[in-house]
């Protein structure tokens, strides 16, 4: 960005205090990609910022590029979307800052994607509307982590390259996707799944929203593609993520 002031609308992913009253902000937007702006007075302020800052909420924002600093000034910001019905509700929103926090992870400053705003935006009003938590989680990673290019192969055999044919084979994160019966090294780090699951992660990674919404699991496929994301986007990150681990807690209390 070059020095000057900016309209944009974003995704609020992350607020952190700063100092008495200030308060850092990254948020990511369709044309500038993600950035970390400063809020001068944003704690104290009822004019410009109540409520408008707040992380999982679609803002219009007016901000300023100084030219002298990685942080952009955010001069201020007017509520789009809060999300309320979402936010109402702990899992829900769990599984929102879920979203927003590897959205986070797995971008870079400064590089624009608008699919990658388009996905954001299109999940979390998906979870407004009542989507079941679990199965939106699963779609958003297929989809961020094929439109950011590390969607792993589940085509057929990473190793061999030949097709899976319905028989049982392995996920290895480490070695990016799927792997047959044949390929397999054990003792290696790597999860049994059924062709199935495979199959219907690679539709899910190609099918738009509106489709998804109609792409219905089974149980065996929802619980194999749960363990092979979460597995594949630890190894990725290089950690748990702090609100995966909170839903973690959550379902722990409420079984």
């Amino acid at each position: 960005m070059k020095k000057g002031y900016y309209r944009t609308d974003a995704v609020i992913l992350n607020s952190t205090d700063y100092g008495e009253s200030d308060s850092i902000i990254t948020f990511y937007t369709e044309r500038y990609g993600k950035l970390n702006g400063i809020a001068k007075g944003a704690r104290r302020s009822r004019r410009r910022f109540v409520a408008n800052l707040d992380p999982v909420s679609r803002s219009r924002l007016y901000i300023f590029q100084t030219g002298r600093s990685d942080l952009v000034r955010i001069e201020d910001a007017t509520l789009v979307e809060g999300f309320p019905a979402l936010k109402a509700d702990i899992e829900r929103y769990g599984s929102a800052c879920y979203m927003v926090e590897l959205l986070a992870e797995m971008t870079r400053d400064g590089q624009a994607s608008p699919v990658v705003f388009d996905i954001l935006l299109g999940f979390l009003r998906l979870l407004e509307e009542g989507g079941e938590e679990g199965l939106v989680m699963r779609f958003f990673e297929i989809k961020m982590l094929s439109a950011l290019g590390y969607l792993p192969h589940l085509g057929g055999c990473v190793v061999c390259r030949n097709a899976l044919n319905g028989e049982k084979v392995f996920f290895s994160s480490e070695k990016g996707g799927v792997v047959c019966k044949r390929c397999v090294e054990p003792p290696g780090d790597t999860i049994p799944v059924s062709a199935g699951t495979a199959g219907f992660l690679a539709m899910a990674a190609r099918l738009p929203l509106e489709k998804l919404r109609r792409l219905v699991p089974s149980p065996l496929v929802a619980a194999e593609s749960e363990r092979v994301l979460a597995d594949f986007i630890r190894y990725q990150i290089g950690k748990e993520l702090k609100s995966r681990r909170f839903i973690q807690k959550l379902k722990g209390l409420s079984a």
